[in-house]
């Protein structure tokens, strides 16, 4: 039989439990395989849960041995191996299932876990709108009015796009009304949006830079402002 591939597709950790070999195309997504096969009892970084928190888990146990360990740890329990012997112990005699996975995947789910695992990720996300402080809000404004410059020299938001502040308009209408832009995008794919370059907001050559993150940010939370305010306004309105 030939070995697995490095890389299988989250989409493919059931096929592989269930199946084994998964395509030579497919990629493994560790992520994906630590919410679905090991959140129920591990946390990583948040503390014991059934079983141990993970974080630093392979700078406590070989590879070698954590392979043997998620293969089968009754196995490794029945060898007589004192760590497992005193895990076993500690966490009430509740033993780990043993997991099919290939060795390629074993692999990618430990290198996540050196590499910092799901804390890596969160801190890999962009900040969520609903943290800014009245003064992220007020730069937010500013740079989408064009009253202060974002760090690319490019033209304002407001010089194409109109929003509803409290019923007055502001900017142009060009572009679309973005008064409920938050709503529609939510905040991650915002502000996915927002870093990417922007006629007319990027000017100069093709190269030129979009918002930095910071300024991506301030501006997403002005709008998640406007949107609700406006919606708010909305709400209060009498029936006609």
């Amino acid at each position: 039989m030939t070995s697995m591939p490095l890389h299988v597709p989250a989409a493919a950790v059931c096929v592989i439990v269930a199946l084994g070999p998964a395509p030579a195309h497919a990629a493994i997504d560790p992520a994906a395989l630590f919410a679905k096969k090991c959140t129920g009892c591990h946390t990583y970084g948040k503390g014991d849960r059934v079983g141990p928190d993970l974080k630093g888990v392979t700078n406590r146990r070989s590879r070698e041995w954590l392979t043997s360990w998620i293969r089968s740890s009754e196995r490794t329990i029945g060898s007589g191996d004192a760590v497992a012997i005193a895990l076993f112990e500690k966490y009430k005699q509740e033993r780990m299932p043993d997991q099919n996975f290939s060795l390629e995947a074993i692999e990618a789910l430990l290198s996540y876990f050196t590499a910092g695992g799901p804390e890596a990720d969160d801190r890999s996300r962009p900040r969520h709108a609903d943290t800014a402080t009245p003064a992220d809000l007020a730069l937010g404004r500013k740079l989408f009015l064009g009253t202060v410059m974002p760090n690319s020299r490019g033209a304002p938001c407001a010089s194409c796009h109109v929003v509803d502040e409290g019923g007055a308009s502001t900017g142009a209408t060009f572009g679309r009304d973005l008064t409920h832009v938050y709503s529609r995008f939510q905040d991650i794919a915002l502000s996915a949006f927002l870093q990417q370059p922007c006629f007319p907001r990027v000017s100069g050559s093709e190269g030129a830079a979009p918002l930095t993150d910071h300024e991506a940010f301030v501006v997403k939370a002005f709008l998640r402002q406007v949107d609700d305010g406006a919606t708010r306004a909305t709400a209060k309105r009498p029936p006609r």
